[in-house]
């Protein structure tokens, strides 16, 4: 039994010891993490940029006030699916959209834990803006930026535990480094978006799989083992399954190598496997059967990612239709989407996977063998889950990874980065082994060495000059707060970027229709405002104001049109509502039009 250390040679002994070494490292870690996370947030940070990461705020927020899972953020296609299943149940659909909307695109286990935060936090980190907009962010944008690198930096401590596990102590320290030191990291947890969390359910898989799978081995041949700790990790495994399905939905697809796992490393693999499916669905089955209930879809609108950016629905076109739209991409659509958005990946995506050069040392090492049976397996389920992703990034990209390219909530292949930070690593200490420096601290200067040259780009972003917070000339805080304040919490906006609304604004907004006006497919402003909800004001930002030009001779070029014809001619399409202009809203390309003075 260890006791406390009482003489001085004991304290000595102590001193000498790998415990005392081991503390003084995470000490010294915690330091430079905690320096690193001061510098990049005063100096890299920015305000969201990510329509899914204000989309996901605002409905956490909206929980945290008692408003229930419901959108200020209102898609066409969601509330057409919304109607539609509303008639199906006999309920009435008379002035359906003037009540609160629920929201039929987001999974909910991130939402709900911003919700949590919200809760905790003062009134004005829900709302506040700081007085110089161009030089600091939103205390919200702050909280959720904090809330996201405390998984980024449990996930730093959860490398370093499976490294350390399954190979040496170095590595698990050098990959937990290159992990703290990868410049996309960062960006993702400034950006508001889950993906820290998820990355953080990797790793739990991968904990868990692995222990699952010496379950299985530490039994004499022909003995089975005990069935009580495999069922219950393969009922964590569920678990962690079903929680990233209902964070991100493409996550549930790593249930696909994980029963593969189970199938082939344990003794019981049928129990086993079926207790993991199982504990899965119990999860994810209530979450399914409310929105099948909601919009006849098991996974709301959330289901239109697998046609959207095909010739058929390019852009955000499938989402912004308010009727049930006469075709649907053809097996040729989605072959040609697989191969454009595919070499795209190829090009740009699996190069820089992880985005640290580590990821090289992974991919040369794939080759090389394993004497341990645990070690192969965890890196065929790597090398499976990424080629499984590869596909389902490529045919679930939407216009969201277009607008915001890497940070984005489609970038599948990320989520394996730490496996293969760690496999990457271990080949790098491997190939060190066979190298002799005449003294370890002449090993260590290499290795950290080593470790600046691979986390070059995020020293280099953290050096001046500073980053100003605001993510211009889309999303200004201040102009969408102005505007919106002049909007009756009780009546509703629309904008090409209802997101920005429904975040900044706190305001119902809807997505601009396919038209301005339309006679026959009721497609337009007026199927909205005179039929289901009447639109105070229409905001259009930079996304149309400066694209439009770009855009001349194509069908996203209606509300471009629109912008020209109203700035430059004063003409408005006749009987269009909304004649009043602010005039303070036109600078750096901004329109505001109202139905009635209200400034």
């Amino acid at each position: 039994m260890n006791r406390p250390p009482t003489g001085i040679q004991d304290w000595i002994h102590a001193l000498d010891g790998n415990a005392f070494k081991n503390s003084v490292r995470w000490i010294l870690a915690s330091l430079c993490l905690t320096g690193v996370t001061i510098l990049y947030l005063f100096t890299e940070a920015r305000n969201f940029s990510n329509p899914e990461a204000m989309d996901m705020a605002q409905l956490g927020r909206n929980i945290a006030m008692g408003r229930g899972y419901t959108t200020h953020f209102i898609r066409p296609l969601s509330f057409r699916l919304y109607r539609e299943r509303s008639a199906e149940k006999g309920q009435s659909v008379a002035g359906l959209l003037q009540r609160p909307q629920p929201d039929l695109h987001n999974p909910p286990f991130y939402p709900v834990m911003l919700a949590g935060l919200f809760k905790l936090a003062p009134e004005s980190f829900r709302t506040g803006l700081p007085n110089e907009i161009q030089l600091h962010r939103p205390k919200s944008e702050l909280l959720i930026t904090g809330f996201n690198l405390f998984w980024f930096g449990l996930g730093v401590w959860m490398i370093h535990r499976l490294g350390s596990r399954l190979f040496e102590p170095s590595v698990g320290w050098l990959a937990a480094a290159l992990y703290a030191g990868t410049e996309v990291f960062w960006r993702f947890s400034s950006n508001g978006l889950p993906t820290p969390f998820l990355l953080v359910l990797v790793l739990a898989l991968a904990e868990l799989l692995t222990r699952l799978d010496v379950t299985g081995q530490q039994v004499a041949p022909g003995v089975v083992p005990p069935i009580a700790r495999p069922l219950g990790l393969a009922a964590l495994v569920g678990v962690v399954l079903g929680v990233g399905f209902l964070t991100r939905y493409a996550f549930g697809w790593l249930v696909v190598p994980s029963v593969l796992w189970i199938l082939v490393c344990h003794v019981r693999r049928i129990s086993v496997a079926a207790t993991c499916c199982f504990t899965l669905l119990a999860v994810i089955t209530p979450w399914l059967v409310r929105n099948y209930d909601l919009s006849g879809h098991l996974l709301g609108s959330a289901y239109t990612a697998l046609t959207s950016e095909t010739l058929t629905f390019p852009e955000s076109w499938l989402e912004r239709h308010l009727q049930p739209p006469k075709n649907f991409p053809d097996l040729t659509e989605m072959r040609v989407k697989l191969a454009v958005t595919g070499s795209d990946l190829l090009r740009n995506g699996v190069p820089v996977l992880g985005g640290n050069w580590i990821s090289f040392f992974f991919f040369a090492g794939v080759v090389l063998p394993f004497r341990k049976a645990e070690l192969r397996r965890l890196r065929w389920f790597a090398i499976g889950s990424l080629v499984l992703l590869f596909f389902v990034e490529a045919l679930g990209r939407t216009h969201w990874g277009t607008l915001v390219p890497v940070i984005n909530g489609e970038n599948q292949l990320i989520l394996i980065a730490p496996l293969i930070f760690i496999f990457g690593t271990s080949l790098f200490f491997t190939l060190l082994e066979s190298t002799e420096f005449g003294h370890p601290i002449f090993r260590s200067m290499f290795v950290g060495g080593a470790w600046i040259i691979l986390s070059i780009p995020l020293l280099s972003a953290v050096l001046p000059p500073r980053t100003y917070p605001l993510a211009e000339p889309n999303y200004r805080p201040d102009i969408v707060r102005e505007i919106s304040s002049y909007i009756d919490p009780t009546e509703l906006m629309m904008s090409d970027v209802p997101w920005s609304i429904a975040w900044y604004g706190d305001r119902d907004c809807i997505w601009l229709p396919l038209l301005v006006k339309d006679s026959k497919g009721g497609e337009d402003f007026f199927a909205i405002n005179d039929f289901e909800r009447r639109v105070a004001a229409l905001y259009l930002s930079p996304f149309t104001t400066e694209a439009s030009l770009r855009q001349v001779g194509t069908a996203g070029f209606v509300w471009g049109r629109f912008y020209f014809d109203a700035l430059l001619r004063g003409n408005l399409p006749t009987g269009f509502p909304l004649i009043y202009a602010y005039q303070n809203s036109a600078r750096e390309g901004h329109m505001f039009l109202a139905d009635r003075k209200r400034w």
